[in-house]
């Protein structure tokens, strides 16, 4: 009986819904009355017009409730079940076939699978907000908008999702890369809130947030950029698309705050080149400090150096102690130069020390923070330990 009502529901869903006397229509009539409840807990809200596709990531989809002309009550028409479009992709559903895309383990499930997934008691108990360590930005997200007013778009829920996806959705294949990579799975536990996981089509990507309006992926398997030659270039990174308001690809840039750093005590901070040496130095020290990534050797650095010397202000005004600033860039020439480049932007702010010359210990003969971690990771540890115990012990 089941499985017709199934095959039935996917031709039209509308003719069942307030449909008594069965049990597969009573599910469904349940499930849909808890529809803003799921949507909240994969980080969607129904409220936000023209929002971010979870399908294309083109900023127009909407969501609106069905017309139900198969139930009315004393005469008014009954409120059908919340459902969305994207105006670019085409991509229309409810909650059902959201699902189907934002949980990764519901892809190739049947609908009664993922009626009872989603009604399920370890389903409902999540989070409606999931905790993403929302530290990382200072932005908060605009929900409803004046009609004369311009909506703020971000990757806010976009991020949310990939973040949970990391942290319930781990595939060995993801968990293998991170070995390779000096990581252990006690590990993993640490990295919560701060990566996520994609699933982009064949691919598994190693997701890193930089602020509400960017993000970093990393592809784990190979992929290549179309090219006319016959030598292909390997691609490993690739940059979310720029939005109005994307400034930075530094990872966990949006971190550094004042009030963040004065309550934890947070005082030393560790500037690294990439993603994974920024990841690397946080899963080091157990997450008690604060690091984050330049998004590149000279790219950014007038943008940090401004952050740093404005937090840094901040945070002596209302403590009259000083920021440890601590360069870990890579052990080459272009590393080299963009670590100079750094600290003769900040040598002279009043409100930081800085140190630059931590490098050879740290990553002696290797090439970054994270080569050196997953080569000597003992060593590694204890010696980013005693470095931040007696950096701390000079702050003044």
């Amino acid at each position: 009986m089941i499985e017709s009502n199934e095959k039935d529901y996917k031709q039209d869903k509308t003719k069942f819904v307030g449909v008594k006397y069965n049990n597969f229509n009573k599910k469904l009539e349940l499930l849909h009355s808890k529809d803003i409840e799921i949507l909240e807990k994969f980080g969607i809200n129904h409220e936000i017009e023209n929002e971010i596709c979870f399908n294309c990531g083109a900023e127009k989809l909407n969501f609106f409730y069905s017309k139900n002309t198969n139930e009315r009550t004393l005469g008014e028409e009954k409120r059908g079940y919340l459902k969305c479009k994207c105006f670019n992709c085409n991509f229309t559903g409810d909650i059902i076939d959201i699902a189907r895309i934002v949980e990764p383990n519901l892809k190739n499930k049947k609908t009664g699978e993922i009626v009872n997934f989603l009604l399920s008691k370890e389903f409902l108990e999540r989070p409606s907000k999931i905790d993403t360590n929302r530290e990382y930005t200072s932005i908060k997200k605009v929900r409803k908008k004046e009609k004369n007013e311009k909506k703020l778009i971000t990757y806010y829920n976009i991020i949310n999702t990939f973040i949970v996806n990391f942290k319930l959705h781990r595939t060995e294949e993801i968990e293998n890369y991170l070995y390779s990579r000096g990581f252990i799975k006690e590990d993993f536990k640490l990295m919560n809130g701060y990566v996520g996981l994609e699933e982009w089509g064949e691919y598994r990507n190693i997701i890193f947030p930089c602020s509400d309006y960017s993000f970093i992926r990393r592809l784990i398997k190979d992929y290549y950029a179309k090219e006319d030659t016959e030598k292909k270039k390997k691609i490993r990174y690739i940059n979310s698309y720029n939005l109005q308001k994307t400034t930075h690809h530094c990872y966990l840039l949006e971190m550094i705050r004042s009030r963040r750093i004065i309550e934890n005590n947070f005082f030393n901070i560790y500037v690294c080149e990439g993603t994974f040496d920024t990841l690397t130095v946080r899963v080091a020290l157990k997450n008690q400090c604060l690091a984050f990534s330049s998004g590149g050797a000279t790219s950014t650095q007038d943008l940090i150096a401004n952050r740093i010397k404005e937090v840094a202000e901040e945070v002596f005004t209302k403590t009259n102690k000083k920021l440890n600033i601590i360069l870990l860039y890579d052990n080459d020439e272009i590393g080299e130069k963009g670590q100079e480049k750094l600290y003769n932007l900040l040598k002279n702010c009043e409100y930081i020390n800085i140190y630059k010359n931590f490098v050879p210990l740290l990553l002696k003969e290797h090439k970054d923070i994270n080569e050196a971690f997953a080569k000597e990771r003992e060593t590694f540890i204890t010696n980013l330990e005693i470095i931040d115990k007696n950096l701390r012990g000079t702050i003044i």
